[in-house]
């Protein structure tokens, strides 16, 4: 469902607002673009509706059947994904042209800019609202825009959270001249809570107290969305999904399998009785080892082979599956082997091109915001985080005798930043004071 800011315009000029706000918080809950936004979060938290419903209970005439695990085992994969992904472009934050810039968009910029990424990756999109001096998420589970009919462009938006059950709803309308809120409680109409402001005051303080003496608003809306790749869509696509079910619906099975199977189960021939004499038999053989009898009835042990080689292969082959189709490098491929630079760097190559998908989508996002906070700036740099052969770089760094030793120290991995900070300062004594 899509709420447009000429739908909004045109309740307000009807005096229906209220109706047209509750209206609109009702129809997205109730959407599928909502249901999937909460089955999304839930595959993040290491949840699986899917596997869930898939062993449902089964409820008959004489009762509910035991016949599906008790223990459901879903797999954590998806969250593994999105934190390898996000944090492979996040991890060292964002670089401007100098200092000041950066630090003008406060101290938690890049933390909170990593949560808003890492939620468009889950969700599908996520918002930054940069709030006078600060950057603040509004996830697509609290946060719809308003959006231009003609344009494309998000003209407005309605944020709505609840702390808990039973609690009023607080529901916020953001436009492109101010914001304002209201506050709702079941079976009670829309209350204004408080009075329509702009987003950026000026205030007097003196003895008497505080006055405001000035209105300031944004040359363009302030709630900005921010997507996780070209498609505007989580990164949970169909085809992942379907292997991870897959994945966790076979792992759980097994393990069922696992639980319900005895090691060893005995056949009795030649026995004849009621169940009562078979059972009896049996707890005999498992107490005391041996059993006789009179007649020629014979008891003989057999065991269960369980297909571990061939269930594990499979799902070495979904996990495979699933990193592919995430354009994501397992760690488990290159841990504990001796892979050259060279081919590690190979083995990121798909993860580079996905994460340079990223990558663009977070460059506009923070050029479209460094426009609406005033900041000029030219340079919007990231350095990805990247995993590599240390021993190997350090020994080819070594291979140049006629490099600077603070460009190799610079170079190589293998030193720490202090470490750098100070060879740098050494060398640079040395040349000051004419030894170097």
């Amino acid at each position: 469902m899509i709420f447009t800011y000429q739908d909004f315009l045109k309740a307000k000029e009807e005096g229906a607002l209220e109706e047209f706000i509750r209206h609109c918080v009702d129809g997205y809950i109730g959407s599928y673009t909502y249901r999937q936004i909460l089955m999304n979060e839930a595959y993040f938290r290491g949840e699986n509706p899917t596997l869930m419903a898939y062993f449902a209970a089964v409820n008959t005439e004489k009762g509910s059947m035991d016949m599906f695990p008790k223990i459901r085992v879903p797999s954590g994969v998806f969250a593994r994904i999105v934190t390898l992904q996000v944090n492979r472009l996040w991890y060292n934050g964002v670089t401007l042209d100098d200092g000041d810039k950066k630090r003008a968009l406060g101290e938690d910029f890049d933390k909170v800019a990593k949560d808003i990424a890492t939620n468009a990756a889950v969700h599908g999109v996520c918002y930054g609202f940069w709030n006078y001096d600060t950057l603040q998420m509004f996830s697509a589970k609290e946060y719809f825009p308003l959006v231009d009919e003609r344009s494309g462009e998000h003209r407005g938006g309605v944020r709505f959270f609840s702390i808990g059950e039973g609690k009023p709803w607080v529901i916020q309308l953001y436009e492109e001249d101010g914001w304002s809120e209201f506050s709702w409680e079941t079976g009670e109409p829309l209350v204004l809570a408080r009075e329509k402001e702009s987003y950026r005051l000026s205030i007097r303080s003196d003895a008497l107290g505080e006055e405001i003496v000035g209105h300031y608003n944004y040359t363009s809306y302030p709630v900005l969305p921010v997507y996780a790749n070209s498609r505007k869509s989580s990164e949970l696509t169909a085809s992942i999904k379907a292997k991870v079910d897959l994945f966790d619906a076979i792992m759980t099975t097994f393990g069922d399998t696992m639980l319900k199977t005895k090691a060893i189960y005995w056949i009795f021939e030649g026995m004849s009785g009621a169940i009562e004499s078979l059972v009896e038999a049996k707890e005999t053989i498992e107490r005391l080892g041996i059993i006789a009898w009179a007649d020629d009835t014979k008891a003989r042990p057999e065991s269960v082979s369980l297909p571990y080689e061939a269930t594990m292969g499979f799902l070495a082959e979904l996990e495979k599956g699933i990193f592919r189709d995430a354009m994501v490098t397992n760690p488990q491929e290159i841990m504990g082997g001796h892979l050259t630079a060279t081919a590690i760097k190979a083995s990121y190559h798909a993860e580079k091109l996905k994460v340079s998908d990223m990558e663009w989508q977070a460059w506009d996002f923070i050029r479209r915001l460094l426009l609406i906070v005033g900041i000029e700036n030219e340079i919007i740099r990231f350095k990805h985080e990247t995993v590599s052969n240390d021993m190997e770089v350090t020994q080819r760094l070594n291979m140049y005798t006629n490099l600077p030793i603070e460009t190799k120290v610079k170079l190589d991995p293998l030193f720490p930043e202090e470490i750098e900070e100070m060879v740098v300062e050494e060398v640079k004594e040395g040349e000051e004071s004419g030894y170097i």
